[in-house]
């Protein structure tokens, strides 16, 4: 099996909403968008870990950002990990494996983003996820999701020279990133991390949401037919539906629903 056939296999199992658009995509792009969701899940499995505490995290994260800025082999990974390989999933012990996978005329690209993500996820997860006010959810959603949309408006742009509205892509990552804290809100809590700022209340994240979503239908409305269409608009689809047919508890409850299912 090759690298590339496996790496399919691990994101099926990690995602049913990008399973297909990743490969849907032509060769190239294909490696390319493979890479680049498996560095972020490699990457989002050390942030989200139940058992590690944020100074660990913090950690993972910085040396993993400090390994994708060099010349790297499987083996620098390997030690930067060493201690924690018996928690770690192997996505994430695989990084190595799947930064290469991005064909050599864009992966910098895609390990520049995925370098910058784990830093800003570092800082994060040192202060304990904390978010306070609009301004840091707005920091949030930027460095884990809305810096992932401007690697992939570029790697639309080499692929075929397709442009996109970069502020408008930024509100395509918000939105996903927004959409998955507001339907998380319960298991998020539970676990200890709120990612809603202080006061806030379900209609202040819902109407945050929206404000997102509506520049995100803009990003893909303007997408012509073809790869980065296809790859961008069944998951804005499936969001807005998620977003949209929630049972929604009274709308001055800082709690949503528990019945809900996030696309994953």
């Amino acid at each position: 099996m090759s690298l590339l056939a496996e790496a399919h296999g691990v994101v099926r199992a990690y995602s049913t909403t990008w399973y297909e658009p990743v490969t849907a995509m032509p060769p190239g792009l294909s490696e390319a968008t493979t890479s680049a969701y498996l560095c972020m899940r490699a990457i989002d499995e050390i942030e989200d870990h139940p058992e590690l505490e944020g100074s660990t995290k913090a950690g993972l994260l910085e040396a993993t950002s400090r390994t994708l800025q060099s010349r790297f082999s499987g083996a620098d990974f390997a030690a930067a990990y060493r201690a924690h390989t018996s928690v770690l999933p192997e996505v994430s012990l695989r990084i190595g494996d799947w930064a290469v996978l991005a064909p050599p005329a864009i992966a910098p690209r895609v390990l520049e983003t995925f370098a910058a993500m784990a830093e800003r996820m570092a800082d994060w997860a040192r202060d304990g996820f904390r978010v306070e006010s609009r301004q840091d959810l707005d920091r949030y959603t930027y460095a884990v999701s809305g810096t992932l949309v401007l690697m992939l408006s570029d790697l639309w742009a080499w692929h075929d020279g397709t442009r996109t509205n970069r502020t408008h892509g930024i509100g395509y990552g918000r939105a996903l990133q927004a959409a998955n804290i507001l339907i998380d809100r319960t298991s998020d809590v539970d676990r200890g991390v709120d990612f809603w700022p202080t006061g806030w209340q379900t209609e202040n994240m819902l109407s945050y949401v929206r404000t997102e979503l509506t520049l995100a239908e803009q990003y893909v409305d303007a997408l012509p037919e073809g790869p980065a269409r296809t790859f961008c608009a069944p998951a804005l689809e499936r969001y807005q539906r998620a977003v949209e047919t929630q049972p929604w508890a009274s709308p001055n409850t800082p709690q949503a629903p528990t019945n809900g299912e996030t696309p994953t």
